[in-house]
Protein backbone atom coordinates (compact mmCIF):
# COMPACT_ATOMS: atom_id res chain seq x y z
CA UNK A 1 0.00 0.00 0.00
CA UNK A 2 3.12 2.32 0.09
CA UNK A 3 2.72 3.93 -3.49
CA UNK A 4 -1.02 5.00 -2.41
CA UNK A 5 -1.75 8.44 -1.91
CA UNK A 6 -2.96 9.70 1.29
CA UNK A 7 -7.26 10.17 1.82
CA UNK A 8 -6.82 11.09 5.18
CA UNK A 9 -4.21 12.96 7.31
CA UNK A 10 -5.43 13.72 11.05
CA UNK A 11 -2.49 15.28 13.49
CA UNK A 12 -2.51 15.58 16.94
CA UNK A 13 -6.63 16.12 17.39
CA UNK A 14 -8.02 17.30 20.26
CA UNK A 15 -11.74 17.74 20.93
CA UNK A 16 -13.74 18.85 23.76
CA UNK A 17 -17.53 18.79 25.13
CA UNK A 18 -18.42 21.61 27.47
CA UNK A 19 -15.04 21.83 28.71
CA UNK A 20 -14.16 18.08 28.93
CA UNK A 21 -11.74 16.56 26.27
CA UNK A 22 -13.66 14.09 24.29
CA UNK A 23 -10.70 12.95 22.09
CA UNK A 24 -7.09 14.00 22.83
CA UNK A 25 -3.94 14.06 20.59
CA UNK A 26 -5.46 11.79 17.87
CA UNK A 27 -2.83 11.47 14.96
CA UNK A 28 -3.27 8.83 12.43
CA UNK A 29 -3.14 8.73 8.13
CA UNK A 30 -5.21 6.67 6.01
CA UNK A 31 -4.52 5.53 2.58
CA UNK A 32 -6.62 5.59 -0.40
CA UNK A 33 -9.16 2.67 -0.86
CA UNK A 34 -8.35 1.63 2.82
CA UNK A 35 -10.78 0.28 4.91
CA UNK A 36 -10.79 1.03 8.22
CA UNK A 37 -12.45 -0.19 11.24
CA UNK A 38 -12.67 2.34 14.28
CA UNK A 39 -13.81 0.52 17.63
CA UNK A 40 -13.41 1.18 21.40
CA UNK A 41 -15.81 1.11 24.09
CA UNK A 42 -18.78 3.23 24.35
CA UNK A 43 -17.18 7.42 25.05
CA UNK A 44 -13.83 6.04 23.68
CA UNK A 45 -14.26 9.01 21.04
CA UNK A 46 -15.20 7.21 17.90
CA UNK A 47 -18.27 9.64 17.26
CA UNK A 48 -16.51 12.25 17.97
CA UNK A 49 -13.41 11.35 15.82
CA UNK A 50 -15.97 11.64 12.75
CA UNK A 51 -17.70 14.71 14.02
CA UNK A 52 -14.56 16.95 13.87
CA UNK A 53 -13.51 15.08 10.42
CA UNK A 54 -16.62 16.05 8.64
CA UNK A 55 -16.67 19.89 10.60
CA UNK A 56 -19.20 19.35 12.66
CA UNK A 57 -17.41 19.65 16.10
CA UNK A 58 -14.67 22.64 16.09
CA UNK A 59 -11.03 21.24 17.63
CA UNK A 60 -9.37 22.48 19.99
CA UNK A 61 -5.67 21.91 18.33
CA UNK A 62 -4.71 19.56 15.51
CA UNK A 63 -5.94 19.36 11.99
CA UNK A 64 -7.27 17.47 9.54
CA UNK A 65 -6.41 16.95 5.84
CA UNK A 66 -8.66 14.97 3.55
CA UNK A 67 -6.98 15.00 -0.21
CA UNK A 68 -6.26 12.93 -3.18
CA UNK A 69 -2.98 12.19 -5.10
CA UNK A 70 -0.99 15.07 -6.74
CA UNK A 71 -2.63 18.46 -6.77
CA UNK A 72 -6.15 17.18 -6.58
CA UNK A 73 -7.35 17.91 -3.30
CA UNK A 74 -10.81 17.08 -2.27
CA UNK A 75 -13.79 19.68 -1.26
CA UNK A 76 -14.60 18.52 2.81
CA UNK A 77 -18.37 18.83 1.50
CA UNK A 78 -17.09 15.57 -0.61
CA UNK A 79 -16.65 13.36 2.61
CA UNK A 80 -19.50 10.90 2.42
CA UNK A 81 -21.17 10.58 6.43
CA UNK A 82 -23.45 8.20 7.88
CA UNK A 83 -24.45 8.99 11.05
CA UNK A 84 -25.62 7.06 14.40
CA UNK A 85 -29.41 6.42 13.89
CA UNK A 86 -29.68 8.34 17.31
CA UNK A 87 -28.52 11.10 15.75
CA UNK A 88 -31.37 11.42 13.15
CA UNK A 89 -34.59 13.44 13.29
CA UNK A 90 -37.01 10.82 11.97
CA UNK A 91 -39.72 13.21 12.43
CA UNK A 92 -38.86 16.07 10.11
CA UNK A 93 -41.27 15.89 7.16
CA UNK A 94 -38.81 14.54 4.23
CA UNK A 95 -39.10 11.69 1.90
CA UNK A 96 -36.35 8.94 0.77
CA UNK A 97 -35.60 10.67 -2.16
CA UNK A 98 -35.14 14.09 -0.44
CA UNK A 99 -32.73 12.78 1.89
CA UNK A 100 -30.43 11.07 -0.71
CA UNK A 101 -30.79 14.34 -3.04
CA UNK A 102 -29.46 16.38 -0.24
CA UNK A 103 -25.84 14.43 -1.08
CA UNK A 104 -25.96 16.16 -4.28
CA UNK A 105 -26.32 19.85 -3.41
CA UNK A 106 -22.54 20.66 -4.10
CA UNK A 107 -23.27 19.63 -7.55
CA UNK A 108 -26.85 21.27 -7.85
CA UNK A 109 -25.81 24.33 -6.05
CA UNK A 110 -27.37 26.66 -4.13
CA UNK A 111 -31.26 27.61 -5.33
CA UNK A 112 -30.72 25.65 -8.37
CA UNK A 113 -33.18 22.72 -8.89
CA UNK A 114 -31.94 19.54 -9.62
CA UNK A 115 -31.20 18.52 -13.06
CA UNK A 116 -32.14 15.14 -15.40
CA UNK A 117 -28.19 14.57 -14.00
CA UNK A 118 -28.80 14.71 -10.43
CA UNK A 119 -32.06 12.81 -10.53
CA UNK A 120 -30.11 9.92 -12.15
CA UNK A 121 -27.67 9.74 -9.36
CA UNK A 122 -30.14 9.68 -6.70
CA UNK A 123 -31.74 6.53 -8.19
CA UNK A 124 -28.87 4.87 -8.60
CA UNK A 125 -27.65 5.17 -5.14
CA UNK A 126 -31.06 4.39 -3.81
CA UNK A 127 -30.79 0.79 -6.43
CA UNK A 128 -27.60 0.19 -5.17
CA UNK A 129 -28.81 -0.20 -1.10
CA UNK A 130 -31.88 -1.75 -2.44
CA UNK A 131 -34.21 1.26 -1.66
CA UNK A 132 -35.82 2.26 -4.94
CA UNK A 133 -38.78 1.19 -4.89
CA UNK A 134 -39.15 3.49 -1.20
CA UNK A 135 -38.37 6.83 -2.78
CA UNK A 136 -41.32 8.59 -2.05
CA UNK A 137 -41.98 7.20 1.21
CA UNK A 138 -41.34 9.20 4.31
CA UNK A 139 -38.42 8.88 5.67
CA UNK A 140 -39.69 8.46 9.53
CA UNK A 141 -41.94 5.31 8.67
CA UNK A 142 -38.45 2.89 7.48
CA UNK A 143 -37.28 0.69 9.53
CA UNK A 144 -34.08 1.27 11.50
CA UNK A 145 -31.99 -1.24 8.68
CA UNK A 146 -34.04 0.77 6.19
CA UNK A 147 -32.60 4.47 8.05
CA UNK A 148 -29.14 3.41 7.80
CA UNK A 149 -29.42 2.31 3.81
CA UNK A 150 -31.04 5.54 3.02
CA UNK A 151 -28.10 7.72 4.38
CA UNK A 152 -25.22 5.44 2.74
CA UNK A 153 -27.61 6.28 -0.77
CA UNK A 154 -26.77 9.87 0.18
CA UNK A 155 -23.30 9.51 0.48
CA UNK A 156 -23.41 7.55 -2.45
CA UNK A 157 -25.41 10.02 -4.18
CA UNK A 158 -22.52 12.47 -3.09
CA UNK A 159 -19.87 10.87 -5.10
CA UNK A 160 -17.66 11.00 -2.12
CA UNK A 161 -14.35 9.34 -2.64
CA UNK A 162 -14.23 9.15 1.75
CA UNK A 163 -17.06 7.31 3.48
CA UNK A 164 -17.30 7.70 7.11
CA UNK A 165 -19.65 5.12 8.69
CA UNK A 166 -20.72 5.74 12.05
CA UNK A 167 -21.93 2.08 13.70
CA UNK A 168 -23.93 1.47 10.69
CA UNK A 169 -25.07 -2.04 11.85
CA UNK A 170 -26.85 -0.74 15.27
CA UNK A 171 -29.94 -1.77 15.39
CA UNK A 172 -30.33 -3.48 11.59
CA UNK A 173 -31.67 -6.42 10.61
CA UNK A 174 -30.00 -8.87 8.72
CA UNK A 175 -31.18 -8.43 5.46
CA UNK A 176 -30.04 -5.16 5.68
CA UNK A 177 -26.67 -5.66 7.50
CA UNK A 178 -25.69 -8.04 4.74
CA UNK A 179 -26.64 -5.06 1.81
CA UNK A 180 -24.31 -2.88 3.33
CA UNK A 181 -21.73 -5.36 3.77
CA UNK A 182 -22.43 -6.06 -0.22
CA UNK A 183 -22.33 -2.25 -1.08
CA UNK A 184 -18.69 -1.91 1.16
CA UNK A 185 -17.21 -4.76 -1.09
CA UNK A 186 -18.46 -2.67 -4.30
CA UNK A 187 -16.72 0.30 -3.05
CA UNK A 188 -13.81 -1.46 -2.14
CA UNK A 189 -13.77 -1.96 -6.16
CA UNK A 190 -13.80 1.20 -6.71
CA UNK A 191 -11.32 2.67 -3.94
CA UNK A 192 -13.73 4.56 -2.06
CA UNK A 193 -12.03 5.05 1.42
CA UNK A 194 -14.53 3.65 4.20
CA UNK A 195 -13.70 4.50 7.96
CA UNK A 196 -16.68 2.54 9.48
CA UNK A 197 -17.02 2.54 13.71
CA UNK A 198 -18.31 -0.69 15.29
CA UNK A 199 -18.48 -2.20 18.17
CA UNK A 200 -17.55 -5.30 16.79
CA UNK A 201 -14.20 -6.87 16.62
CA UNK A 202 -15.06 -9.91 15.08
CA UNK A 203 -15.73 -7.65 12.11
CA UNK A 204 -13.06 -5.96 12.35
CA UNK A 205 -10.25 -8.06 12.77
CA UNK A 206 -12.04 -9.92 9.33
CA UNK A 207 -13.02 -6.81 7.30
CA UNK A 208 -10.59 -4.31 7.95
CA UNK A 209 -7.45 -3.59 5.90
CA UNK A 210 -6.23 -1.77 9.26
CA UNK A 211 -7.98 -1.04 12.88
CA UNK A 212 -7.64 2.38 14.72
CA UNK A 213 -8.64 1.04 18.69
CA UNK A 214 -9.79 4.30 20.81
CA UNK A 215 -10.32 5.37 24.09
CA UNK A 216 -10.36 8.69 24.79
CA UNK A 217 -6.92 9.16 22.62
CA UNK A 218 -5.58 6.57 20.24
CA UNK A 219 -4.68 3.58 21.85
CA UNK A 220 -3.44 1.33 18.92
CA UNK A 221 -3.65 1.89 14.89
CA UNK A 222 -2.16 -0.76 12.30
CA UNK A 223 -3.49 -4.45 10.79
CA UNK A 224 -6.19 -6.04 12.22
CA UNK A 225 -3.33 -8.42 13.77
CA UNK A 226 -1.37 -5.58 15.35
CA UNK A 227 -3.98 -3.23 16.81
CA UNK A 228 -5.89 -5.84 18.25
CA UNK A 229 -3.23 -7.21 20.34
CA UNK A 230 -4.31 -7.92 23.93
CA UNK A 231 -2.27 -5.57 25.34
CA UNK A 232 -3.94 -3.07 23.57
CA UNK A 233 -7.34 -4.08 24.38
CA UNK A 234 -6.77 -4.29 27.55
CA UNK A 235 -5.61 -0.53 27.90
CA UNK A 236 -8.76 0.24 25.56
CA UNK A 237 -11.46 -1.87 27.35
CA UNK A 238 -9.88 -2.66 31.25
CA UNK A 239 -12.58 -5.29 32.62
CA UNK A 240 -15.11 -4.78 29.93
CA UNK A 241 -14.06 -8.01 28.26
CA UNK A 242 -12.05 -10.94 29.62
CA UNK A 243 -9.55 -12.38 26.98
CA UNK A 244 -7.59 -15.81 26.27
CA UNK A 245 -4.51 -16.27 24.20
CA UNK A 246 -3.49 -19.45 22.40
CA UNK A 247 -2.06 -20.60 19.78
CA UNK A 248 -5.10 -20.89 17.67
CA UNK A 249 -5.22 -17.02 18.19
CA UNK A 250 -7.29 -14.44 20.91
CA UNK A 251 -10.65 -15.46 22.55
CA UNK A 252 -12.74 -12.55 23.28
CA UNK A 253 -15.40 -12.91 26.28
CA UNK A 254 -18.08 -10.08 26.72
CA UNK A 255 -21.24 -8.98 25.57
CA UNK A 256 -21.28 -6.92 22.79
CA UNK A 257 -17.60 -7.27 21.40
CA UNK A 258 -18.74 -9.99 18.97
CA UNK A 259 -20.55 -10.97 16.22
CA UNK A 260 -24.07 -12.53 17.49
CA UNK A 261 -22.46 -13.66 20.80
CA UNK A 262 -20.36 -13.41 23.97
CA UNK A 263 -17.49 -15.03 22.62
CA UNK A 264 -15.29 -14.70 19.66
CA UNK A 265 -11.91 -15.35 18.06
CA UNK A 266 -10.03 -12.45 16.24
CA UNK A 267 -6.89 -14.28 15.86
CA UNK A 268 -5.50 -15.46 12.47
CA UNK A 269 -5.75 -18.61 13.37
CA UNK A 270 -9.74 -18.36 14.93
CA UNK A 271 -11.15 -16.99 11.44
Amino acid sequence: MADRCEALRVEHVTVAYNGRVALRDATFTVLGGERVAVVGPNGAGKSTLFKAIVGLLPLESGRVEVFGCGSHRWEPASIGYVPQREDVDLAFPVTVGDVVMMGRVRHIGWLRRPSRRDREAVRWALDQVGLAELIHRPLGELSGGQVQRAFIARALAQEAPLLLMDEPFTGVDVASEEAILHLLDRLRERQVTVLLATHDLQMAAEWADRVLLLNGEVVAYGPPAEALRPDALQRAYGGQMTLWEDERGILVLGEGHCSGGRRCWIGSSGR
